[in-house]
This record gives structure tokens, sequence and C-alpha cells, in this order.
């Protein structure tokens, strides 16, 4: 099915990783625009909310050619009627869009009220919120939105790229704290070391092909049900949106640390080639502790030699068909969460297979 950004009834309070929904709002002419439209859409964003001073317009103005030449879009948006925009828009020379919000509906998603001082919102280039800056920060909102623009080009500088996996990077799935709680739950779950599927069995030690320490994640226990709930709405529209899939089931999903003491890796293997993994879609590999160990990348080396990082917190989703592998890890321990996605399609192939581990049903697995 094409992709759909969600309504403007569906908007709730945003945070770090959250997609912003299609909300209505209005050029200084009157006519409407959506920030989803494609000529707008798949550029970094500086949605700057004014307040009641406009310094900070002026600054976004002065720093313009900068954002251009960043290929990162500046907007300014106001709780302004239409035609008091186009005056001030007109009055204060702004060279860049400046719309109507009239209804708020972007402003109580920030948390302002009537009279707050303004705020500017980075989002990434699928409108998803990467960073807010407000007045507490203590610096030019303009110039904050500025450096961060520079630093994640030199994170995301675009490649000429030869080959290249069919994966899928999202940054900012979960929050530092929320990788802090998972590997404090690591720490004091119990471990199942190298286990793996094969041979039909469902679980079976193997560290000629696995050295890596799990606890699982089951669901239904409110440590899972906390990261259901965060992928379903910050991974579920990307994977929906990329791979023109919709995923709704997912396997209790593990938390688990490769240690450079142990020679922690995983070697190359495809995660859905026996009978009881069959029903496996998409992988997600989640990073927890990205800087605090060496070596341990992903490599899908079907598609190139690179090698997959993402940030703690983001996360990297590819097809259970593909040939995936983990480097050994040379120096720490990296903290990660594994788990499988699937559909309605594949459901039936999953109760066949593991219904003798669960006599009571299989249908506990929907994602919220």
């Amino acid at each position: 099915m094409p992709f759909e950004p969600k309504p403007a009834s569906a908007q709730g309070p945003l945070a770090i990783g959250e997609r912003l929904c299609d909300l209505p709002f209005r050029l200084p002419d009157g006519q409407a625009i959506s920030l989803y439209h494609h000529r707008l859409f798949g550029a970094p964003k500086v949605i700057h909310l004014a307040g009641v001073d406009e310094d900070e317009l002026l600054s976004l103005a002065r720093h313009s050619p900068e954002f251009e030449r960043l290929e990162t879009l500046v907007v300014g948006v106001t709780r302004a009627p239409a035609q008091e925009n186009a005056v001030l828009a007109q009055r204060l020379k702004l060279p860049f869009m400046l719309l109507s919000d009239e209804e708020g509906q972007l402003h109580r998603a920030a948390g302002m009220v009537q009279g707050d001082a303004s705020r500017t919102l980075f989002f990434d280039s699928v409108l998803r919120l990467e960073r807010e800056i407000t007045p507490a920060d203590g610096q030019s909102q303009a110039e904050a939105a500025l450096a961060h623009a520079q630093a994640r080009l030199e994170i995301h500088r675009p490649l000429v790229v030869g080959a290249q996996a069919p994966a899928l990077v999202v940054p900012n799935l979960i929050d530092p704290d929320h990788c802090r709680r998972l590997i404090a739950f690591w720490e004091h779950g119990g471990k199942v070391d190298n286990a793996v599927s094969s041979g039909g069995e469902k679980f079976r030690q193997n560290p000629k092909s696995k050295i890596r320490s799990d606890v699982y994640l089951r669901i239904g226990t409110p440590a899972c049900d906390e990261l259901l709930a965060v992928l379903s709405r910050r991974l579920l529209p990307e994977i929906s949106k990329a791979f023109n899939f919709e995923a709704t089931r997912a396997e209790h999903f593990r938390v688990g640390c490769y240690d450079a003491d142990q020679g922690g890796y995983f070697a190359p293997h495809r995660d859905n080639t026996q009978a009881v993994t069959a029903h496996r879609r998409y992988a997600l590999v989640l990073n927890l502790n990205t800087g605090d160990y060496e070596g341990g990348h992903l490599r899908l080396p079907e598609y190139g030699p690179q090698l997959y990082a993402p940030p703690s917190g983001g996360g990297v989703v590819f097809s259970c068909s593909l040939l995936h592998g983990v480097a050994p890890v040379t120096k720490g321990r990296r903290f990660m969460v594994a788990g499988f996605l699937w559909g309605e399609g594949e459901q039936k192939a999953f109760e066949d297979s593991h219904a003798d581990l669960f006599p009571e049903g299989t249908d506990f697995n929907r994602m919220p």
C-alpha cells in the first residue's frame, strides 16, 4: 500500500524519535500546505515555533544561506492567521516559509501555550523529531540548529554507493535512559548463552556459530510491553514505508551481550531457514551502548563490505532472508536487543511450529 502519514487527529506530544503527523498549515496567501508534500519531504527541517519575540526569526533569516548549503529546510510557524503572517514575512523579509498553525496543534504537541517564548524543533528527513532547542539551552536557537545541521552532515555525508544492502537504519528508537534500563535488565536477568535455532531444534547451544549471552525480554512483561509500545510508534511506520510490509507480530525479544573477553561474535547466518523460524520476515538489531566497545559491527556481506553500527537507541532492520553476522568484539562489551517481526500472513506458520510451547494459544504476540 502507498505510504500515508498519520492524520492530524493522531498527533500526540512530541518526543525525540516521534514522527510528526500530517498537520494542517497555511501559507501567507492562505493556501493549505502539507510538510509531507514531495517537494518538502525528504530533507532535514528546522521548524521554528515563533513566540512573542522576533529575534530568532531574524537570526534564522541571516543564517538561511548556511542552512541551504547544508540542504536543511527552514520553516517558521506561528499561531497567527495567514494574513498576519503575510505582513510579518514581508516586514522581516524572511527568505523561508512562514506557516500558520492557527489551531495550535504543533505548538501544543511541543508543549507550548499562548505567550510562551519561541522554541526550535529539528526534524530528520522523514519528520521524526531529532532535537528540541529552547531558550533554556542558553544560546541562539538559530545558531544551535545550524551547529546541529553541520554535525549531522558529518555523520550523514552523501556517498557514491556502489553496493548497498536493502537494510533500514532508524536512529532514536529508544532514549538513553531506556537503553540503560535494558542493560540493567540484562545484568540482573537469567542468562542463556550461545543459543541458536538449528536442525529443527528451537534452542541449541552452538559456540562455534555464536558467542553471545542473552536475557529474554518476554512479551507480556512490563519491560517488553514498554519496548513494544515505543517500537509500534517509531519503527513500524518506517517498515511499512520502506518495505511496503505491515509488521503486526513479534517474538520474545533478546537483550544480548557480546563480550570481548569471551570472544563475542556471531557467524554469518540467515534467520528463517528452519521450520521453527520460517515465520520470521524482518529482523531488528537495536544498539544500546554504541561507542563503549570496539568491533562488533553488523555485516550483510552479500551486498557489500559495509559495517553497520547505529547510534545507541537506534536500530537496523533487514529481511531475515539476508545473510548477516556480527564481527568479533575486540574491546569491552556490546549490548543490543534482537527481535523478529512478521505479519498476519505468517502467523499461522508461527502457531503451527510453536503450539507445543504455548498450550494456551499463540495470539499473545500481536504488536500494540
